[in-house]
């Protein structure tokens, strides 16, 4: 059987030579090399739900990546744990990604570091919405969320929301160091308007409505810099927090100063 997939790889691997950059193999587990130094590590308890989870499967679900080095051996640069695990569940044979062409010793610690480093992060809110939709405890088990997640998990209280996800646009500023000192001076002085606990969600559309704004202040005052004109908006806001207290103090009516020649 092992002699049969080999060629069907081989006959794949001459198809795909220069349109893909890798080649297929199949090896023993225990012919691979592990890493020397792995700086991603697994608790004891995720690596056993990871040899279970091998056992049931029969074969690794995921392909290991690995880098044929000058004696001919293959050196796992991403999925040493897998290989142990085939290694313990004891799989005799496992199918391999080898690089094809030749990479220095930098270019594989990079490789092997972007495959720790690049895995991304778990929407808990979402992550328990899927965990508790299992209802099969086998399966659960064969999901290998440890107990620290679980007990993530636990404390964690949905919320009825009519959207299924809020759509929000980031907005960045970036200060120089003295424009920094006058915001935090800015938002002191206006800190008692935005004191409290609780939180307040605009619709998104108020964004278009701020950016057209911070535009406006921007052609009115001739300034260039958006982080100097979200300054200047701060400080317009603190003039008219200002009038609007004087005029509560005198209880007269009236309409504000104009500043800045106006914005109109």
């Amino acid at each position: 059987m092992a002699e049969k997939i080999r060629e069907a790889l081989n006959l794949l691997n001459e198809k795909l030579s220069g349109l893909f950059p890798y080649r297929l193999e199949l090896t023993e587990p225990n012919e691979l090399r592990l890493l020397e130094k792995n700086a991603r590590y697994m608790k004891a308890e995720q690596f056993q739900n990871l040899v279970e989870n091998v056992k049931k499967d029969g074969n690794l679900s995921s392909l290991p990546l690995c880098y044929r080095e000058k004696d001919g051996k293959l050196r796992v640069l991403s999925g040493n744990h897998r290989v142990m695990a085939a290694r313990q569940a004891g799989v005799e044979q496992v199918l391999v990604l080898v690089i094809a062409d030749e990479k220095d010793v930098d270019e594989r610690m990079a490789i092997q570091l972007s495959h720790n480093a690049i895995a991304g992060q778990d929407d808990l809110v979402i992550l328990k919405d899927l965990w508790e939709s299992i209802q099969d405890v086998q399966a659960r088990m064969y999901a290998g969320l440890d107990s620290d997640t679980l007990k993530a998990l636990e404390g964690i209280q949905f919320a009825a929301i009519s959207e299924q996800r809020l759509r929000y646009k980031l907005t960045n500023f970036l200060f120089l160091p003295e424009e920094l000192l006058d915001l935090d001076q800015l938002l002191k002085e206006t800190a008692a308007a935005f004191a409290g606990d609780v939180v307040y969600l605009a619709n998104l559309k108020t964004y278009d409505a701020f950016f057209e704004l911070i535009v406006r202040i921007k052609k009115r005052c001739q300034i260039k810099n958006s982080a100097a004109a979200f300054l200047k908006l701060m400080e317009l806001a603190r003039i008219g927090l200002e009038q609007l207290k004087d005029e509560e103090a005198q209880d007269e009516e009236g309409s504000p100063k104009e500043v800045c020649h106006g914005l109109g």
